[in-house]
């Protein structure tokens, strides 16, 4: 599936030659909002804030420092994206997808992680598991 439509602000990043040229042979509409008013976009910017504060929250809970900002941003919105939403009445995963999302997997941001070491890239009395920090979903 793709876009049938992509708003934007108009800025130099989403309006030029190259991104106007993929849109057209695409078949997708660029819409721009008024210059420097958020609010002709609340939607997407409600949903930026919403982003922004979950990704404050997680980074928070699990004591990492700003490094990690893009990692729990990229969470925030994948964890998001499998969050029942009344308006649209199920997940945006759903609706993109056409099927639940699987949930087994998720894990808490920021908690312990351990990683296998193949016998190959250890020595005898090594250990076989190295322990990480989870930040995010591949």
């Amino acid at each position: 599936r793709k876009p049938r439509v992509v708003r934007s602000d108009g800025g130099g990043e989403y309006d030029n030659r190259e991104l106007r040229t993929f849109y057209k042979a695409e078949g997708i509409k660029p819409q721009f909002t008024t210059a420097h008013s958020p609010q002709s976009n609340g939607v997407a910017e409600r949903k930026n804030r919403s982003l922004t504060e979950m990704a404050t929250c997680m980074l928070n809970d699990a004591v990492l420092d700003m490094r990690f900002w893009g990692e729990a941003m990229l969470t925030a919105a994948y964890l998001q994206n499998r969050t029942p939403s009344r308006s649209i009445q199920g997940t945006p995963y759903e609706l993109w997808w056409g099927r639940k999302p699987d949930l087994k997997h998720l894990r808490v941001f920021g908690s312990e992680a351990y990683v296998h070491v193949p016998g190959v890239n250890r020595g005898k009395l090594d250990s076989k598991a190295r322990k990480l920090v989870f930040v995010g979903y591949a």
